[in-house]
């Protein structure tokens, strides 16, 4: 099975305390640079998990750039880029609990990847069995995408904001990967007690999506269907960085739909592997350490 990931890359810069946050201060605390953004997170997974995947994306002609590709060949992950002046950034400020307290995502540079670069891209696109994409790229791209591609179409919306861009179009959505707050900026339906995850299921459903996995923080997930809905707790988890945990449970879904198993469990194992890593990815991942922590977990 072949799998294109078409979405962002970016340095992901990580700047932790060492003692408890302070507000509008200067905090003492240490920094950690490692290769981040939505679309190369869930690809690395899947590259490391052995899934034949592909990466459509935006580089910089600079040395994270450089970086970037050089570590995705070396973890046997097609890269295929469009280059840029500079790198995208993703800066996030961690606070004394290790959760992400604040970032800013400096992604402009993703409008570059637009529909003429999917065109001339369309030999290794209509290859793949899955297309999985973010919403980094811009409304054009993503609606020309969905349009033309007559595959399992797999979105992550990212944020609230960014998941707006997909509204029209979530009947061309196989899969459809939310957090809660994206889920009710799309639905317009407000959470107030898991019941509600049944209304907000139900829209999506009735938009068109085939099955939506809504996170729910330290409370687990949801996966809805036309026939059924799971609300599950997470995996216990020793938590040291929660930047990348989406993409992970993702990566984790897409796997476990390429290899039916169960998706949910997937999902949370992998989520679990790299909660426990200080990196946006973990960097021992492999398809034997998922499987056995997806055994040794999901029967708690």
């Amino acid at each position: 099975m072949k799998v294109v990931v078409i979405g962002g890359a970016v340095l992901d810069v990580f700047l932790f305390p060492h003692k408890k946050m302070i507000l509008h201060d200067s905090n003492p605390g240490y920094m950690l640079k490692s290769f981040g953004g939505v679309g190369r997170n869930i690809a690395e997974n899947l590259a490391r998990l052995n899934v034949d995947t592909t990466l459509l994306t935006v580089l910089g002609e600079d040395t994270y750039g450089e970086d970037i590709y050089n570590d995705a060949h070396n973890i046997k992950l097609a890269i295929n880029p469009i280059y840029i002046k500079e790198t995208p950034q993703y800066i996030s400020i961690i606070d004394e609990n290790n959760e992400d307290l604040i970032s800013v995502a400096v992604m402009d540079g993703l409008n570059e990847l637009n529909i003429e670069h999917i065109k001339r891209r369309n030999g290794f696109i209509s290859d793949a069995n899955y297309i999985v994409i973010d919403t980094n790229l811009n409304y054009e791209t993503i609606e020309y995408i969905v349009n033309t591609y007559k595959k399992k179409i797999f979105v992550d919306t990212i944020s609230s904001q960014k998941a707006l861009k997909i509204k029209p179009l979530l009947n061309k959505i196989h899969t459809l990967k939310t957090n809660l707050l994206e889920a009710e900026a799309l639905s317009n339906i407000k959470y107030k007690s898991k019941e509600d995850l049944n209304k907000i299921g139900k829209y999506f459903i009735d938009e068109g999506v085939k099955e939506i996995f809504i996170t729910l923080g330290k409370d687990g997930a949801a996966y809805i269907t036309e026939d059924n809905i799971v609300i599950k707790e997470p995996f216990k988890t020793n938590v040291k960085n929660t930047t990348g945990a989406g993409d992970a449970f993702f990566a984790g879904v897409i796997y476990a739909n390429i290899n039916n198993i169960d998706p949910i469990n997937a999902g949370f194992a992998n989520a679990k592997l790299n909660l426990e890593s200080e990196n946006a990815v973990l960097k021992t991942l492999n398809k034997d350490l998922l499987e056995k922590t997806i055994k040794e977990n999901s029967n708690e």
